[in-house]
């Protein structure tokens, strides 16, 4: 296949990012250009969604055979001891890094690459974190290369970072069209479709909700929704807006374009802001109190005792305090083992029901199971 200059690729996933596709077809798509862009061997690329409350995975996707399962892969993530984890990735303040980078040129010292890559032909390793300019995290993106390849480099490194906000705005998009289309949640996002003349085609039920919340007035489309359906045909990057409802609740706006049978269309899906469902998921299951639950989803982040306490401007002291209780309450004993806790009974199985979405041809969705699918 032809190469791309970095300028071009750059382009087409900006582009892929407001096409309004699903996870899985934006993945592929913007897999196949960034590999014409920065070559890759061994394996294609290998991408993880997570959850940008708790950075805990959600889904798993890659194109053809591969030899890493779900349950490997978690595994590795959430008990092993190792390197270049999706966790790592995150934290790391540039979202860019190599296995060859933090293992100090001797990736040997990776279990995973001992056990899974070296023997499967995969010799090195780059793992993108799909940041937003907000700042949360919506991902991972790996790349392979096979013995013989040169080592990623810093021109390399650069383009995937400079991406990087681009393909978490795909990722953002595609599991929010995966909610709206079919949500667990009842705060879940809306669709709406819009046709020519900004005419209102089609709205999900949830949309339906929101659109009485937000309309004022006469009952129609509120004006936001159709000003972002507008520039989503002409500047999709653009094509977001903040709302206040007349309750006081705030939504996000956010335009894409949509392929349906009949044509192309702009959509725009509303979003209710500070949805908080981690935080929800840890009261239902567990009785947390509203400051166990915040330490727990900083936990989940990775965070340490002392980063903690700063966050919350609390002393060390206090944290740990907080941390027994949650382990009482959790029927844990350590950090890991609720990072696990809370993996295997709310995001696991999401990472399940996406696989099955996945074959099924349905759109991913995001976030942990709702309490009542848990």
């Amino acid at each position: 296949m032809a190469r791309l200059s970095k300028e071009q690729a750059g382009e087409r996933v900006r582009r892929l990012a407001g096409a309004g596709l699903d996870t899985h077809a934006f993945f592929e798509a913007a897999g196949v250009t960034v590999a014409r862009a920065v070559p890759i061997g061994g394996a294609p690329p290998f991408w993880n969604t997570v959850d940008p409350a708790s950075h805990l995975i959600t889904s798993v996707h890659f194109e053809g055979d591969c030899f890493f399962d779900a349950g490997e892969q978690t595994r590795w993530e959430y008990v092993a001891d190792d390197v270049n984890k999706t966790a790592d990735v995150i934290e790391n303040p540039s979202g860019v890094q190599t296995l060859h980078e933090v293992t100090g040129g001797q990736p040997e010292r990776s279990t995973v690459f001992r056990e899974y890559l070296r023997p499967r032909g995969i010799e090195q390793e780059a793992a993108v974190a799909l940041r937003d300019p907000t700042g949360q995290n919506w991902g991972t993106l790996r790349l392979n290369r096979a013995p013989g390849q040169p080592e990623f480099d810093a021109a390399e490194l650069a383009f995937l970072r400079c991406i990087a906000p681009h393909l978490a705005g795909g990722v953002r998009r595609g599991l929010l069209i995966g909610e709206a289309a079919e949500p667990d949640w009842p705060d879940g996002p809306g669709l709406v479709v819009v046709g020519d003349g900004l005419a209102l085609e089609s709205a999900s039920p949830n949309a339906i909700r929101w659109l009485d919340e937000l309309n004022t007035r006469d009952g129609g489309v509120p004006a936001a929704v159709l000003s972002v359906a507008a520039r989503a045909h002409t500047d999709e990057e653009r094509a977001v807006a903040r709302v206040r409802a007349g309750s006081g609740r705030w939504f996000l706006l956010h335009g894409t374009r949509m392929a349906l049978p009949e044509g192309t269309r702009a959509a725009v899906i509303i979003e209710p802001v500070a949805r908080a469902r981690i935080a929800t998921v840890l009261m239902a299951a567990y009785g947390l109190t509203p400051r166990e639950r915040e330490i727990t989803r900083l936990v989940l982040q990775g965070l340490a005792t002392a980063k903690i306490a700063e966050a919350l401007v609390i002393s060390p002291v206090t944290v740990q305090q907080h941390l027994k209780s949650i382990f009482a309450k959790t029927g844990v004993h350590s950090r890991r083992d609720l990072v696990c806790t809370v993996f295997h009974d709310h995001y696991e199985p999401r990472v399940r029901d996406n696989e099955d979405r996945r074959v099924a041809a349905l759109p991913a969705r995001g976030g942990p199971v709702s309490p009542r699918q848990g």
